[in-house]
């Protein structure tokens, strides 16, 4: 069983397990989601006029600073959900259980979005939650 979220501009389903939260005070943020396990949270943003092209937001996310602790495994293009997306695994060891950060972002009318799953935890089953949301994207 599912909820969706649906604004004026996008909707995406979620599975029960997920609790939508307030997003209003976070710049940007579209929705924050928690799961019930406590050791997962996505947070899904917009960021207006940034999507010229893939490559440049591919570029872009590579180059947010970041912690020295949070070290990215993995950063490329590819296609989910039928539509053209950024992949960027990274894992922060400074925490037990490590943090697992895995952020999809696409492109619509030169909009960029970007879904982020933060989980503490190897094979964090959560993350099965987080890709349903991405897969089920729809632009409005």
């Amino acid at each position: 069983m599912s909820n969706i979220f649906k604004n004026y501009e996008l909707s995406f389903k979620y599975p029960n397990n997920w609790k939508l939260l307030e997003a209003d005070d976070i710049e940007n943020c579209i929705a924050v989601l928690d799961c019930d396990s406590k050791f997962s949270r996505v947070m899904v943003f917009k960021y207006p006029q940034e999507g010229l092209s893939m490559e440049y937001l591919k570029n872009a996310i590579e180059d947010i600073p970041r912690e020295d602790s949070l070290i990215v495994e993995d950063s490329h293009l590819t296609i989910i959900g039928n539509k053209e997306t950024h992949e960027l695994i990274a894992k922060d060891t400074s925490h037990e259980p490590p943090l697992n950060t895995h952020s999809l972002s696409t492109i619509n009318d030169r909009d960029a979005y970007s879904f982020n799953f933060f989980g503490f935890g190897e094979d964090n089953p959560d993350k099965e939650g987080f890709m349903m949301m991405y897969r089920t994207l729809e632009f409005l």
